[in-house]
């Protein structure tokens, strides 16, 4: 009988509503936690969980040395901006930390402990896959194509933009075990209304809009006073919920996710 994949889960919300810290109720909900970060601080937020049943993998963003800095600035100082836009790139193959991230989920190895996982497509629902942020792939994706040219075209964008939704199609379609994908917010134009909403932060303005259909739940996260909560009801924010209630004040927790997953497919 074939294995019912997990649920993917989008988490939206602005620096410091917990989007990161929540990651640890996976564990608490009986998954086996990896967690793919694009951004420092997984140490520092998820220190203290068992070793043994959340795992990470850091990949830092690039840094260019102060040569190449010195070169980019001479460049950008001496050429005119038609000629900037012309540049086919700037130190390209230093940028490489999306290939870094397809290497990783190719076969995962723990940063805590050095041991390999293999390749995530193979895992069950008894495992969470988690990439934290958004943010960072969008920048790695852009810089994958560019390297650190100052000035990025309209096609710059548009193979950016197709090479991280071919990214997120995959993980989201291919994989059984549950993935959640954290992403911050802006505030877009909605293309159909004319209206503006509060979307995943991503390259260009027409990724945003598709990619709640890639996912079972689109959750806001919201920090009031010292608390945490989610939110699936908020006006002007583009929220989904398949396995959670319609509620401005959800625990942070992806245990009622699970719980919901497992009810529907008991048996």
């Amino acid at each position: 009988m074939p294995t019912i994949p997990g649920t993917n889960t989008l988490l939206l919300g602005a620096t410091g509503t917990g989007k990161t810290y929540c990651l640890r109720t996976l564990a608490d909900a009986g998954l086996e936690v990896f967690i793919i970060s694009t951004e420092p601080g997984i140490a520092s937020t998820l220190g203290d969980t068992d070793p043994s049943k959340v795992h990470w993998h850091y990949i830092a963003p690039a840094t260019a040395s102060w040569t190449d800095m010195i070169q980019s600035a001479e460049r950008i100082n001496q050429l005119s901006f038609e000629a900037l836009a012309k540049l086919p790139d700037i130190n390209k193959r230093k940028y490489h930390e999306f290939l870094d991230v397809l290497t990783t989920c190719n076969d995962f190895v723990d940063d805590r402990t050095g041991q390999h996982f293999g390749d995530v497509s193979t895992w069950g629902p008894d495992r969470a896959l988690v990439v934290d942020s958004l943010s960072g792939l969008n920048v790695m994706a852009m810089n994958l194509v560019i390297g650190s040219k100052p000035v990025k075209s309209q096609a710059d964008w548009g193979v950016s933009m197709d090479n991280l939704e071919r990214f997120i199609t995959k993980l989201t379609t291919d994989t059984r075990c549950f993935f959640i994908l954290t992403a911050h917010l802006e505030r877009e134009t909605d293309e159909m209304t004319g209206g503006t909403q509060l979307m995943a932060s991503t390259l260009g303005r027409k990724l945003a809009p598709r990619l709640p259909r890639f996912f079972d739940d689109v959750v806001q996260c919201r920090r009031e006073g010292d608390k945490f909560v989610w939110a699936t009801d908020t006006l002007n924010v583009d929220l989904k919920a398949r396995n959670l209630p319609l509620s401005g004040s959800l625990a942070p927790s992806f245990t009622q996710i699970i719980t919901a997953w497992r009810s529907k497919n008991a048996g």
